[in-house]
């Protein structure tokens, strides 16, 4: 049997860009494939032209290798499984289905992601060509699929697969899989599968460019239940923890093997037992690595100045707070429990240790009214004047997955077609946004993002001049040191991608 797994390009809307980086679940699966003795190829189509821009479909920009690239990069294979993360790429990846089933009329091809866990009956039926979606975490899912099709064995022993019957062409949806339990069982992903390269020597990230950076999992899961997060449809709730010594152990593999000094820890919550994080940094501080870290959407719950300090000392440089919303009747209407004055306490007495914070802010949250939105304005500028160095603003969008979205479907507010994914990528358009509220409009909502946006950093670089400064200076160098530098210069490469196709219109 032989395996391609595929990674297709990134795509965005508007000027802010996509960020491009390696993809851990792709890399995951791939290497449970390969553990279990069958040959797998990776197809990463991001990474293995990631100069490349496109503008497609008028306005969008594609990155990385046009879909005819592939006439000579697929190899001949039995099954391609293609990673289907974000619900607003779903019109262009079911192109991408179509355009390799034209290629390979009699191969299989599996779809799994976040995208494909929460709308599998709809992706069958909306992509014909598709022909199993995999549910929910896929590193024994595939396997197990790939020992059933070599065996000629019906799929409805295969737990987590959603796909059409032979015979009548009937949709049928088996149980979803279990959780994997034991996660230091999980093979590492497979980097040495991708272009791994060429993002390593660009240092390209979420977070800021700090070197030459891999993305790892600490942890797996979230146990919170908030409505608009879609975490829960695919992953279910238990965290799970993985052992830090193992942790460390793939670290110091990464600097080994790749040469590798920054590490974004993509968990969804990474910070649950305040034990694991701090053993963690010991085994890091024991060890004596010199090394640099992110964490993202962390949580206070488990988190003190004292915390902070030993992260700091272990090489944590940034963290980002999933503060959402400064009222508190907004958290409660979506299930969120955090306090955001705790979280703004604990960043102002953890700004000392040396960490670059930033808190995500939701806007256009049903139940956000506008002494709601004055009550997160407030809070932003507190934490601006006290040297808070980042934001991140978001619109609301009731994604698919998420409880909300299940709500918005039985209200009749949403109707699933390409123009719905498409309005997914206002999230980060800061030109446009879709409203979902029913106290703000479109252009509102807009507004109220730039507002906010503008005001923050206002008030963040008169307060700290110094800062000001510096980022004039590394506009003027072209040097991405914080996330603002680097939004403006995914801006700059837009505006030149847009810029092209515009020229090379006029020209014919």
């Amino acid at each position: 049997m032989n395996i391609t797994m595929v990674r297709p390009p990134a795509y965005s809307a508007g000027l802010m860009g996509a960020q491009l980086v390696p993809y851990l679940g792709i890399s995951y699966i791939a290497a449970s494939i390969r553990a279990e003795g069958y040959a797998v190829d990776v197809v990463d189509m991001c990474g293995e032209d990631i100069s490349r821009t496109e503008i497609v479909r008028e306005r969008y920009v594609m990155y990385g290798m046009p879909f005819s690239g592939l006439k000579e990069r697929l190899r001949p294979s039995d099954i391609f499984g293609i990673t289907c993360m974000f619900s607003q790429d779903w019109v262009f990846h079911r192109d991408l289905i179509k355009y390799i089933r034209g290629l390979y009329p009699e191969s299989i091809i599996v779809a799994g992601g976040e995208h494909i866990s929460a709308l599998p009956e709809y992706c069958l039926n909306d992509c014909p060509e598709l022909d199993i979606c995999a549910i929910g975490e896929a590193e024994e899912i595939m396997p197990n699929l790939i020992r059933a099709v070599e065996k000629q064995c019906d799929l409805s022993g295969v737990d987590g697969l959603a796909y059409r019957r032979g015979d009548t062409g009937v949709i049928a949806v088996n149980r979803r899989a279990n959780r994997i339990g034991d996660v230091d069982r999980i093979p590492l992903p497979a980097w040495d599968l991708t272009p791994i390269e060429n993002y390593l020597s660009r240092g390209f990230n979420y977070h800021i460019r700090r070197g030459r950076t891999i993305p790892m999992l600490a942890t797996r899961g979230c146990p919170y239940k908030c409505t608009f997060c879609s975490n829960s449809n695919m992953w279910s709730n238990p965290w799970l923890p993985r052992d830090p010594k193992l942790v460390v152990d793939e670290i110091e593999l990464y600097i080994n093997r790749y040469k590798a000094d920054n590490f974004v820890f993509s968990d969804l919550t990474a910070v649950v037992d305040k034990k694991n994080i701090v053993n963690l940094c010991n085994e890091i501080l024991s060890r004596k690595i010199n090394i640099t870290w992110q964490l993202p959407t962390l949580r206070t719950e488990s988190i003190d100045t004292e915390i902070l300090r030993l992260m700091r000392l272990a090489g944590c440089r940034e963290l980002d707070f999933a503060v959402e919303s400064a009222s508190k009747k907004v958290l409660m209407s979506v299930n969120k429990r955090n306090d955001p004055e705790r979280i703004s306490l604990l960043i102002r007495n953890g700004l000392s240790a040396g960490i670059n914070f930033s808190i995500n802010i939701v806007i256009g949250l049903p139940a956000e009214g506008l002494k709601d939105f004055l009550k997160t304005y407030l809070l932003l500028m507190r934490l601006a004047v006290s040297g808070m160095q980042e934001v991140n603003i978001f619109p609301f969008i009731p994604y698919p997955g998420s409880q909300l979205f299940r709500e918005f479907i039985l209200n009749k507010e949403i109707t699933l077609d390409d123009s719905y994914f498409f309005k997914l990528f206002g999230y980060a358009d800061l030109g446009k946004a879709i409203s979902w509220s029913h106290k703000f409009g479109p252009r509102t909502l807009s507004f109220m993002r730039l507002f906010l946006f503008t005001n923050f950093y206002a008030v963040m670089f008169i307060s700290h001049p110094l800062r000001l400064m510096h980022f004039i200076a590394n506009i003027l160098r072209g040097k991405a040191t914080t996330k603002l530098e680097g939004v403006l210069a995914r801006i700059c490469k837009n505006i030149k991608a847009y810029f092209a196709v515009t020229t090379s219109t006029k020209i014919r």
